[in-house]
């Protein structure tokens, strides 16, 4: 170690490099740089033989350095962003736990640094008029210039491009009025805003006893003023949201700030709308589907101060608010919080850190929470707080449960059997609505030939292909879900040339087909990624997300069909009957947690019925009408459920009696991906086994196998699954795995997830 009193070095991280080649660089900070180049700061560098200017960002600074020559810091990069101390606890926390890179947790944490740095995201100005005390109401001459000064006092202060286009005035009539003292002229930073925002000034409810009880419980942890994690466990239509409008009003107006976070794009609008109706420009709204300069002007202004909450997805949780008070995950056993692309993190470890960070509370809210959440709170290690009644004269819902073997014996093969089929027509005579459910877009699951068998088949992909159909059209596309390659469907088989195609299974387009000639009458409004994305093959205008759920709430419709984004979260008063057209789709998926998600996922679907004043319904088509989990389900039972499954869990030593490491090995060469695999599990095997370096640890590693989907896109897949305790020894093992076959195989891809959300 080389230590001089009079130098000062900085430990820096240089942006976009190989992972293998990742690590802390030592660079001299010259003397004019001292008291600048700080933790945090964005920085140029000399980098490699050639000494290319690169960006970096330092992470440390002090006075003494493993080498005896180093190169100097060129330049602080940019004053337009620094990371502050939170922000790169984060970076080295996500780096230690998912095993990511420094550039991935920064852009994760921080953003597109490098194009903040270089410019090319940028504030946008613009030049904003006020009346000034002698324009105020003031004699003027000409309609535009009257039109100038009546918009102006009504809104105070407006900008150029508003007053052009309101008032159709021109530059020379604004400057005139600037110099005659009428107008007063500055120039004022523009936030770009994706969402519209609604005035405040919603009248605020009294809550129930029920609510208010739990209010107050939850309260206390509020005021605790250390960091505390609560589960708000209610059943659907018991208002949760209440209670967290009421937590999220406590915690505002004691000058702290709170993120809402909620699984779904498709939940944001309506969650968006509610809150600002009481917070207005308060609340600020963070998605990836926003774009890169919208998500920079959001994070701009919520660091400068002008924002109270934060409403999002996943993402939002890295919200750079400064004094957080309470983050909120509802619906918190979405698989949606879970990352599955580097850096492969859960929303609830981020969550948690932040609210130790900041002495705040961590609140998950769910009818039907995760085992390892409920598991927690039953422990004391969550503070738990029930609601066990729907809110107002609501009742649950009647619930249905449909044999579809009975149908297929009557020679039904209706996607719409006859039970749901009679239910929707009360409905339309009623002029009530309903929504139905269907796990999978598209018409058809897969087509086949009658003669050879041959299933046609992703060129790319070892999956099956998705028939998508144009509506009134006998043609269609088959499509990969997986690497969206898309072909005309043939009109006979192409190994064997024959004409005798079997078209097999069902998705949402197929259902809406059947619904559309059973009940020609009725508006059907279909809700899928093909729909929402604006990409679908419908003739028909496509709604993005946020236009079907206005709709539907304006009754512009009376059938609602869709994918899993119908079932969370919304609330529509006129819905008095929802349906689950093939229930059995969720239970026999070949992972752990499957009847854990079906149970979830039917409660919130059959939550969606009833929500108001009438009486709801609700249907579950299966053949398998006597399986314990839609029992449960249909009784929204979640107490009974758990406690059955819980003992399972605890006899297979399974979350949250373990962690689960799975690690992933890929390349698009296949024998490169066999020898690299084997050698990999053999070299886990010797490190946890006896007189292995990690042999102390508690670790069970299964043989490899291949993925799921073997072949993505031109890529073949292995995986070795580790039964494990997460901890800093178990952490230690992984990454020495994962850096030495990196470096060895670099051909191969090596990563780890830890407790994915499939296995």
């Amino acid at each position: 170690m080389r230590e001089e009193n009079s130098a000062v070095y900085a430990g820096v991280y240089v942006l976009d490099l190989p992972s293998s080649a990742e690590r802390i660089y030592d660079y001299l900070i010259p003397v004019d740089l001292m008291g600048k180049v700080v933790p945090g700061t964005i920085v140029k560098v000399p980098f490699s033989r050639g000494n290319r200017s690169r960006l970096a960002v330092v992470v440390r600074v002090g006075s003494s350095c493993q080498y005896d020559k180093v190169k100097p810091v060129l330049a602080v990069a940019t004053d337009r962003i620094s990371l502050d101390e939170e922000m790169l606890g984060l970076c080295a926390f996500l780096m230690e736990r998912t095993f990511c890179t420094f550039t991935d947790a920064l852009h994760t944490v921080a953003g597109p640094v490098e194009q903040i740095a270089e410019g090319k995201l940028k504030a946008i100005n613009e030049y904003s008029y006020a009346l000034t005390e002698a324009g105020r109401l003031a004699s003027v001459r000409g309609s535009v210039r009257q039109r100038i000064v009546t918009l102006l006092s009504e809104n105070g202060a407006l900008t150029k491009k508003e007053l052009v286009e309101k008032c159709s005035a021109t530059s020379s009539q604004l400057n005139g009025m600037v110099e005659q003292g009428l107008l007063d002229c500055k120039k004022t930073e523009l936030f770009r805003n994706s969402y519209s925002k609604t005035a405040p000034g919603a009248k605020e409810a009294e809550l129930s006893k029920a609510q208010q009880k739990a209010f107050d419980e939850l309260s206390r942890e509020l005021d605790a003023n250390e960091a505390r994690a609560a589960l708000l466990y209610g059943i659907t239509g018991s208002g949760k949201t209440r209670v967290i409008k009421a937590l999220i009003d406590k915690t505002v107006q004691s000058g702290r700030s709170v993120i809402v976070l909620v699984p779904e794009i498709s939940l944001t609008p309506q969650t968006v709308d509610l809150f600002c109706s009481y917070y207005g420009e308060r609340v600020a709204v963070l998605h990836s589907s926003l774009t890169q300069a919208e998500r920079f002007d959001v994070r701009r202004k919520i660091e400068q101060g002008g924002i109270d909450v934060v409403i999002g997805t996943r993402s939002a949780v890295f919200a750079p608010l400064k004094n957080l008070g309470m983050i909120v995950l509802d619906e918190e056993q979405e698989h949606t919080f879970k990352s599955d692309m580097s850096p492969k993190y859960h929303t609830k470890d981020i969550a948690r850190y932040r609210a130790a960070h900041h002495r705040a509370l961590m609140l998950l809210s769910s009818a039907t929470p995760s085992f390892e959440s409920f598991y927690k709170a039953e422990s004391g290690k969550y503070k738990l707080v029930r609601l066990t009644e729907r809110y107002g004269d609501a009742k649950l819902p009647e619930v249905i449960i449909a044999d579809s073997r009975l149908d297929s014996l009557s020679g039904n093969t209706s996607v719409i059997g006859s039970v749901l089929r009679d239910e929707i027509q009360k409905n339309l005579e009623r002029g009530e609505q309903s929504i139905l459910f269907v796990n999978r877009r598209g018409y058809n699951n897969f087509v086949s030939c009658v003669m050879c068998g041959e299933v046609i088949s992703c060129p790319n992909c070892s999956v099956s292909l998705t028939l998508h159909k144009k509506k009134n059209s006998n043609g269609g596309t088959l499509m990969c879900h997986y690497c969206a390659h898309r072909e005309p469907l043939p009109t006979v088989c192409p190994n064997c040339q024959s004409k005798h195609l079997n078209f097999k299974g069902f998705g949402t387009q197929l259902a809406e087909n059947e619904l559309i000639e059973k009940f020609p009458d009725a508006k059907i409004i279909r809700m899928d990624a093909d729909t929402v994305s604006g990409k679908s093959d419908s003739e028909d205008t496509t709604f993005r997300h946020e236009q079907i759920l206005k709709d539907f709430r304006e009754h512009k419709a009376d059938i609602l069909l869709g994918t899993q984004m119908v079932t969370k979260g919304h609330d529509f008063p006129n819905v008095t009957l929802v349906g689950i057209v093939n229930a059995d789709s969720a239970l026999y998926l070949d992972d752990y947690r499957a009847t854990e998600r079906a149970f979830s996922l039917v409660t919130q679907v059959i939550g969606r019925a009833g929500r108001g004043s009438k009486p709801g319904r609700a249907v579950i088509q299966t053949y398998n009408p006597e399986n314990e989990t839609l029992t449960y389900a249909a009784s929204q039972d979640y107490d009974s459920f758990y406690k059955s499954a819980i003992k399972l869990r605890r006899t297979l030593v399974f979350p949250p009696f373990c962690d689960f490491a799975l690690i992933s090995i890929s390349s698009q060469k296949e024998k490169d991906l066999f020898i690299a695999t084997n050698e990999l599990d053999a070299r886990l095997k010797e490190l946890i086994g006896n007189g292995g370096k990690y042999s102390d640890i508690a670790a069970t590693a299964f043989r490899p196998i291949e993925a799921p989907v073997y072949k993505v896109n031109n890529v073949y897949r292995m995986r070795i699954v580790v039964k494990c305790a997460f901890n800093k020894k178990c952490r230690e093992l992984i990454s020495l795995l994962l850096n030495e076959f990196t470096q060895k195989y670099p051909s191969v891809s090596v990563s780890a997830d830890i407790n994915p959300t499939n296995i």
